[in-house]
């Protein structure tokens, strides 16, 4: 009996599904896929090469996952980790979690077991569009080679849908690997809008009037503001209406450092005096204690790119909701701002604050107390940072003293995990920030126990010969719980669970093929930092800090009110 072979199909003439998904990303901008390697997501690779996009491969998948989060962030468009299924996915659930809260555009592609084998126990097979619902924008598995672009469309545009987010898709395997002809493959190319809403004018006219006629008016600024590359609005708004601006999460380096409606450690005398607070692209939740830290008496303005964030956790006055910059900058065009700069008086008492605040850390700075005073360390890291710097920061009460110092000088010169407190994003924030942004410097503030959750990808980081500076808040403790902890129970069930070993993070970088130094002497931070930066190479600065000192922001935190 004669067989007629099944024809081979025509590669010049079709295309897999991995080549699908990379000709999308390349259209999305996306040079960097961050990932580890595993067998339902090889073909990704493959269509990889073909788009020039390079594929860094990681450590952990949770790297990955805030790698692509930094990415996001940086360029302001998408952001790529690729994992396989189950445990490569779920162990990039952390860093979608932090995205989603952070509201970073991050696109994880995850394999799966072929459809063929759907509900067949194949190898590494979980409910992951399930898993990832909760925390993701958009969330669905691609059933058919033909539909992937289509599909990861569908996804972008709902990241970018109002506050940016993550998605999720789930590839599986077979899928991945079918080839189809060209001519059936549709690679959507205007599948999102990207103008700048504003809202209704007649409420940028009342906010802008109730700016102008205050006699003490404050403006927050968040993360949104750096989402929407609003810096030069907010100066504008600043000088404008003559009025103080604050800022917190990735807003931080809005205004340059001598700006001089710049202000950072008189906010709460400000929210406490101020008769009309403007709060742009940060919600209400505990860093802001939920709302009920504002003066009751003052009008409240919110802006917010997610209508759902005005009103969330207290009433407004008047709300707007639309793209930061074009808002900002549509209150200066209706109003003709504090020409009589009636809130010059105010602006003196804040300043005021703000050069008793300066005096009260002087003399911590200057006493040289050792073990290390958190102060003093985050004080030689601000003056150590260059124009270019950008600051990450990585742990729980280090971070939390530097909140208060660290002043970056540029847009997009500070990096944190944001509202989640995710500890370990600081390894894969600095991945990306040095291979997308090669000619900005990176200096890392670790604490000891953060490092330990994904600091093993210092590797990753010698290995593409990527330099930068870690610093390392090494009190052997996790201090931030510690403190509540002991609080609540006692000095010494304060300790349980929260004291770590002592360990040479110096000799750990040095092991890798970076460069590693220990400080215990607060006059030798400044010349420790300065080798590790000239040494050209990863580095990690092993700062031995007292464990008895807390920030301010570990005492007040409300959950253990």
């Amino acid at each position: 009996m004669e067989t007629t072979a099944t024809p081979t199909p025509d590669h010049a003439q079709t295309l897999s599904g991995g080549q699908i998904v990379a000709k999308m990303l390349k259209q999305e901008g996306v040079k960097h896929i961050f990932t580890i390697s595993g067998g339902h997501i090889i073909d990704i690779y493959n269509g990889c090469l073909d788009e020039g996009i390079r594929i860094v491969d990681v450590r952990h998948e949770q790297v990955a996952a805030h790698a692509a989060d930094a990415a996001a962030r940086i360029t302001g468009g998408v952001g790529c980790a690729v994992v396989t299924a189950g445990p490569g996915t779920t162990d990039a659930v952390t860093g979608v979690a932090n995205a989603f809260r952070a509201e970073s555009p991050l696109l994880l592609i995850g394999g799966g077991g072929p459809l063929k084998q759907y509900r067949m126990g194949a190898l590494q097979d979980l409910p992951h569009v399930a898993m990832m619902t909760p925390i993701s924008k958009f969330s669905s598995t691609v059933m058919t080679t033909e539909r992937c672009a289509e599909m990861m469309g569908q996804s972008i545009r709902e990241m970018f849908h109002g506050a940016p987010g993550p998605g999720y898709l789930e590839i599986p395997h077979d899928v991945l690997d079918a080839r189809v002809e060209v001519s059936k493959v549709r690679i959507p190319v205007n599948y999102r809008v990207k103008g700048e809403f504003i809202g209704d004018p007649n409420d940028i006219a009342r906010a802008a009037e109730a700016l102008a006629r205050a006699e003490r008016p404050v403006a927050l600024f968040g993360t949104q503001a750096r989402t929407c590359r609003a810096h030069d609005a907010i100066d504008r708004l600043a000088r404008h209406f003559n009025m103080p601006i604050y800022v917190n999460g990735a807003a931080r380096g809005t205004l340059p450092r001598a700006h001089p409606y710049g202000l950072m450690s008189s906010r709460k005398t400000a929210f406490d005096q101020a008769d009309v607070i403007f709060l742009a692209g940060t919600p209400l939740d505990f860093r802001m204690g939920y709302g009920r830290r504002l003066n009751p008496k003052a009008t409240v303005i919110i802006l917010d790119m997610d209508y759902r964030n005005v009103g969330y956790n207290r009433d407004f006055d008047i709300g707007l909701v639309g793209n930061i910059r074009a808002v900002v900058n549509a209150l200066c065009d209706a109003s003709a701002g504090d020409a009589t700069h009636r809130h010059d008086s105010f602006l003196d008492l804040l300043r005021a604050e703000e050069a008793k605040s300066q005096d009260k850390n002087r003399a911590i700075i200057e006493a040289n107390a050792t073990p290390i005073h958190p102060i003093r360390l985050v004080h030689e890291i601000n003056e150590f940072l260059l124009e270019d710097t950008v600051y990450i920061g990585d742990g729980g009460d280090i971070v939390t003293f530097s909140g208060s110092v660290v002043r970056p000088h540029k847009p997009g010169g500070w990096m944190d995990p944001g509202p989640l407190g995710t500890l370990g994003v600081g390894t894969g924030f600095a991945l990306a920030s040095r291979l997308l942004q090669p000619e900005r410097d990176v200096v890392v503030l670790f604490g000891d126990g953060s490092f330990g959750l994904t600091g093993f990808d210092f590797e990753t980081m010698v290995r593409n010969q990527l330099p930068f500076v870690g610093v390392i808040g090494n009190n052997a403790s996790w201090n931030q719980i510690r403190y509540g902890q002991a609080r609540k129970y006692g000095a010494e069930r304060g300790d349980v669970g929260n004291i770590l070993d002592d360990v040479r993070f110096d000799r750990f970088a040095e092991s890798m093929g970076g460069f590693g130094i220990r400080v215990t002497d607060p006059a030798d931070i400044r010349p420790a930092l300065e080798k590790a930066r000239d040494s050209g190479k990863p580095a990690l600065v092993d700062v031995v800090i007292d464990r008895e000192k807390y920030s301010s922001g570990t005492m007040n935190q409300t959950m253990y009110k």
